[in-house]
């Protein structure tokens, strides 16, 4: 007969513990089925929450449940199965991802930046901006386009300064390749302005002297301010962003 593991002398009955009390759902993404507790899902998206806060049908009385079995998931469409495995890596760590030598890599915290962005995941979506700006070396094109995609106002301003900067030093083709045409022109003429406002102050000493250029990001918040503004205004429904 199997031991109970019971206090002595302890008469009250169980309650549920609900943080620890899990009700699994099933996701089908891509090809993949995910069968997971869909506690963290409800925590942390304000999407899945409103959606599982919705009577499911089992309570008038119908059978088959959506997310209850393989048979009939819930299917996220539009979504890859890397990005959502990606994001259930935060949600719910393994030993794996906990004790492997490196945390996620880039490619899989932009998909966790993703989808937290799209079913506003708050924490996560913080936590993916935090390690992204730590611990990976973001070029100025990838800071836009991460910026423009999932509204990071502080890399769309890092990233245009720089190439303002002329850092990395692109030819016109690739700027344009690199960040769209109008974009690319727009950084052209603040290269220009900046370079024709540069002024020279000389010393005493042949040769020697200091130069001192109009700020770039300046240039920059002035340029792209309404596209800027925007993207700030839509940041604030995240909350703050930390900041390593």
């Amino acid at each position: 007969m199997a031991e109970q593991i019971m206090p002595p002398g302890s008469q009250s009955a169980p309650h549920r513990v609900e943080e620890y009390y899990w009700s699994n759902v099933v996701f089908k993404v891509g090809d993949g089925l995910f069968r997971v507790p869909r506690g963290q899902f409800i925590a942390q998206s304000e999407v899945f929450a409103g959606m599982f806060g919705v009577p499911s049908p089992a309570e008038n009385g119908n059978v088959s449940v959506e997310g209850e079995s393989d048979e009939n998931p819930i299917v996220l469409e539009g979504y890859e199965e890397k990005d959502f495995k990606a994001l259930l890596g935060v949600l719910y760590p393994s030993m794996f991802t906990l004790t492997r030598r490196q945390d996620l890599d880039q490619a899989e915290l932009t998909s966790v930046l993703k989808l937290s962005t799209r079913w506003e995941m708050h924490e996560v979506r913080r936590y993916a901006i935090t390690q992204l700006s730590g611990y990976y070396s973001l070029t100025p094109v990838e800071k836009i386009a991460l910026a423009r995609a999932h509204w990071v106002s502080d890399w769309l301003i890092e990233g245009l300064t720089t190439l303002v900067n002329d850092n990395p030093k692109l030819s016109p083709d690739e700027l344009e390749a690199s960040v769209g045409l109008r974009t690319a022109f727009r950084i052209a003429r603040l290269k220009l302005e900046r370079n024709s406002s540069t002024v020279y102050y000389f010393g005493r000493t042949p040769g020697r002297g200091t130069v001192i250029q109009t700020d770039a990001g300046a240039l920059v918040r002035e340029t792209f301010m309404d596209e800027i503004d925007e993207m700030v205004e839509v940041e604030r429904s995240y909350g703050p962003a930390d900041r390593p």
